[in-house]
C-alpha cells in the first residue's frame, strides 16, 4: 500500500490569529467616550467607516475604560497600516460633539490577560 509523506505544515503555528484567513487586530483610544455617539452618524459609525475604508472588518469589540477605547480585527494579517487609519481618524475632527482629533491606534495581537478580562 502506498503511503503519503506529509511535510507541509511541519509544524503547527502558535503565534497567529485566523479564522480561515489572517487577522489582524488593534485598539483604537478615542481618548474622548464616545458611547453616547453611537447613531448612523455618529463618531463610532465615522470611525467604523473609516476603518472599513481600509479593511473588511470582521469583528468589533466593546467600549472599554469608560468608554474611550475599543478593539477591531480585520482581514489580513497586515492588511492596515496603523500610522494611516490613526490619519484618518483623526482628520474626521469633531463628529456628533465627540472630538476624534487626538485619537490613536495602536496595533495588537488577540491576547486577554485574566485580570483585564471585561
Amino acid at each position: 500500500m502506498a503511503v503519503v509523506t506529509r511535510t507541509h505544515p511541519a509544524a503547527e503555528a502558535i503565534n497567529v490569529e485566523s479564522i480561515g484567513k489572517d487577522l489582524q487586530f488593534f485598539v483604537v483610544d478615542y481618548i474622548n467616550a464616545i458611547n453616547g455617539s453611537a447613531g448612523p452618524e455618529g463618531a463610532q459609525a465615522a470611525v467604523q467607516r473609516a476603518i472599513g475604508d481600509t479593511a473588511t472588518v470582521v469583528c468589533i469589540g466593546p467600549l472599554v475604560d469608560s468608554n474611550t477605547q475599543q478593539n477591531f480585527a480585520v482581514e489580513g494579517g497586515d492588511a492596515v497600516v496603523v500610522a494611516t487609519l490613526q490619519a484618518a481618524i483623526r482628520a474626521l475632527g469633531t463628529v456628533d460633539s465627540v472630538d476624534l482629533s487626538s485619537s490613536t491606534v495602536t496595533a495588537t495581537n488577540l491576547g486577554i490577560l485574566t485580570a483585564a478580562v471585561v
